[in-house]
């Protein structure tokens, strides 16, 4: 695995040029992982990015009944990390893992920053990033609030089909805050 699959991204989605470009993603470690295998535990701190080059992570966190509320699934092409705790730099309430064999592009909390510092593209696609985080989670919330279960599934299949095809029915009941077995009633429905 080189770093040529998150070069050619950034360079599509951001104005650096090819040679920051090769900068910037050559500061990126590539790392394979397992299916269900743990990437950012509960109860550490967060110090990693991730670029996801092949695969799909999930992040979910585990509430006081032992449920897996599924936060976020991310896909190829896409960063993603536990951004309370890495940003906080407090313990993490959340579980980054890997939801199918994955190949990913890590680096550091320290050297992401050094990078946005840099190279200014860097940081205002940083910024970018997260602002879509935000409205991407204040979306879900508000379209959920209120939603019975049929709505929400037609909402993934508006705005995240992938889910549908690609993630366990139990990981996105979790995502959609239901059981596996209304979901699969849900589906019939439909």
């Amino acid at each position: 695995m080189s770093t040529l699959s998150l070069q050619n991204f950034l360079q599509k989605n951001t104005t650096l040029d090819e040679e920051e470009s090769a900068e910037v993603a050559s500061a990126f470690k590539p790392i394979k992982v397992r299916r269900n295998e743990i990437i950012e535990r509960e109860g550490n701190i967060c110090g990693h990015f991730y670029f996801i080059h092949k695969g799909c992570l999930r992040l979910y966190e585990i509430d006081k009944k032992g449920n897996e509320i599924t936060a976020y699934f991310a896909f190829e092409n896409s960063f993603i990390t536990a951004i309370t705790s890495l940003i906080t730099q407090k313990p993490s309430r959340d579980i980054l893992i890997a939801h199918e064999p994955s190949e990913l592009m890590v680096i550091d909390k320290v050297s992401f920053f050094n990078l946005t510092e840099r190279y200014s593209p860097f940081k205002l696609f940083y910024n970018k990033m997260m602002e879509f985080a935000f409205i991407h989670a204040q979306m879900r919330i508000y379209s959920f609030l209120g939603m019975d279960g049929i709505d929400k599934l037609k909402w993934v299949l508006e705005h995240e089909p992938m889910l549908l095809t690609r993630i366990s029915s139990k990981a996105v009941a979790s995502y959609l805050g239901m059981t596996n077995s209304t979901l699969s009633k849900l589906k019939a429905k439909l």
